[in-house]
């Protein structure tokens, strides 16, 4: 977080920071003693961001509410984190011990259930009708888990089509994005149509968000990732690069579609790595950071129609910086 904000910025996100921790301390000791290390990662804090930029769009915004609010959202996401880490048997995660390898499965699926109902305390304390209500988020969390349970149920299943993929990164991703911007929005007392175009906003930078981390999985190198790259290939997940790269692989004769041949069988390690440099050399990569783009340019647009030149330059730099982010 610490070169990734401007100051003023920065000692809000240290409040949400704060709040969460209160929230973890004010525990039973042995829950504590689970989610302390959790909620003390260190990530960017990208949703909290996002509520407390939007939340200053309007001429009148109550600061505390928005720590709040920002607090929801980090606290729905870090239980997101503890469950996806169940499900993809991650032992780490930015180089730290993750729950799930610490405590095993059942402590980190309860701990992660457990932040979970701590956000909607706090949901229910902010409900004030327009600002946050139950209804909304609990909308964003069933589409984040029906994108989790289809790509689940689904596993290794690489040929499915670009629609079903976007829908399941709108879901997972891009829906907490929207929800992050819409709710500061409506701390912010924005009109209905400025709340649908931050909402708008959240949900396309979302989106390439989600584009941009998948192709990083075929570019990146291990020590910005945290992770070899090709591990979404052999969790049996197909991307958006994947996609692209069969659909390139379709003009040509049966018998040269070495993808499509190799994805027909189990893969091993060997052929996962030969599977990535297929990706690069048919043009995966490039396509699907074109489409990233796509979403990057109708944010960015949207973005520069906000009133506030401040915080629409302080939205522009973050999701610059967010679009070349190395992991």
């Amino acid at each position: 977080m610490q070169d990734f904000y401007r100051p003023e910025l920065k000692r809000e996100l240290q409040s949400v920071q704060a709040n969460i921790e209160k929230t973890v301390e004010s525990s039973h000791d042995f829950i504590r003693s689970i989610l302390q290390s959790h909620v003390q990662s260190g990530g960017k804090m990208l949703r909290p961001a996002l509520v407390l930029l939007c939340s200053q769009l309007g001429e009148e915004s109550d600061r505390d509410q928005a720590v709040n609010v920002a607090s929801v959202l980090e606290m729905i996401h870090l239980a997101s984190l503890a469950h996806d880490d169940i499900i993809d048997s991650a032992k780490t995660r930015r180089g730290v011990p993750t729950l799930f390898a610490q405590r095993g499965a059942k402590q980190a699926v309860l701990a992660g259930d457990y932040l979970l109902a701590k956000a909607l305390a706090l949901v229910s304390e902010e409900d004030r009708g327009e600002t946050m209500n139950a209804r909304v988020v609990s909308n964003a969390l069933a589409r984040l888990c029906e994108s989790e349970l289809e790509q689940d149920a689904a596993q290794g299943n690489f040929f499915i089509s670009k629609p079903t993929y976007f829908r399941r990164i709108g879901g997972k991703t891009a829906s907490l994005f929207a929800l992050s911007c819409y709710a500061g929005a409506s701390v912010g007392k924005l009109s209905d149509l400025e709340r649908m175009v931050c909402h708008r906003i959240g949900y396309t930078m979302g989106m390439a968000f989600q584009i941009q981390d998948d192709i990083l999985d075929y570019v990146g190198k291990k020590e910005q990732l945290g992770k070899q790259t090709g591990k979404d290939l052999k969790e049996g997940i197909p991307t958006l690069p994947l996609l692209l790269a069969l659909e390139s692989e379709m003009a040509m004769p049966q018998e040269e579609r070495k993808l499509t041949h190799l994805l027909t069988k189990p893969l091993s390690k060997a052929s996962v790595t030969k599977a990535v440099a297929l990706v690069r050399s048919l043009g995966g990569v490039q396509k699907a950071d074109s489409i990233a783009q796509s979403y990057k340019d109708r944010a960015l647009r949207d973005i520069k129609t906000l009133g506030n030149q401040n915080i629409a330059t302080q939205l522009t730099e973050l999701f610059e910086k967010l679009a070349v982010r190395s992991g």
